[in-house]
């Protein structure tokens, strides 16, 4: 006797989620979502070390600093080796170099840029979790300035 027809649909739906995180995850398996996870933080806390001790800088500069440290580790993780992906995101760094926008910062564009290649390469559930940890950066970099 075989499993009953709503038991065997149901499990059909769950593989087929199972088979849509999948196709998201790009090149990278869930035991690499901590090490990529590791290398942002760890190399925006290198990066600032870096500015504040090495540099001298202080304040805004040396956080605005570490949040390049941390989207070049975070395009680093979603390269992992591949040429076409590198080669999309050195365009994509010559574009932004070349083109000045009033009032919008290099790493604004540049951070958009890396989320938009990561979510186009199909690793958009590995830019989602890079994302959270990214926002409290990005927010530490930005303090609000009060009015």
């Amino acid at each position: 006797m075989g499993f009953p027809r709503s038991l065997a649909l149901a499990q059909k739906q769950v593989m087929d989620i199972k088979g849509v995180i999948a196709d998201q995850m790009g090149h990278f398996s869930v035991v690499d979502l901590p090490g990529v996870l590791f290398v942002v933080l760890f190399s925006t806390g290198l990066t600032y070390v870096m500015a504040r001790f090495g540099i001298r800088e202080e304040g805004p500069v040396a956080r605005r600093t570490a949040l390049w440290g941390a989207i070049g580790a975070l395009s680093a993780a979603l390269v992992r080796s591949q040429l076409p992906v590198a080669v999309l995101f050195l365009a994509a760094a010559i574009l932004v170099g070349r083109q000045e926008r009033a009032g919008q910062e290099t790493i604004t564009l540049v951070s958009a840029l890396a989320i938009g290649i990561g979510c186009g390469t199909g690793a958009s559930v590995v830019v989602a979790l890079v994302l959270i940890p990214y926002l409290f950066i990005l927010r530490w970099a930005y303090p609000r300035i009060p009015r």
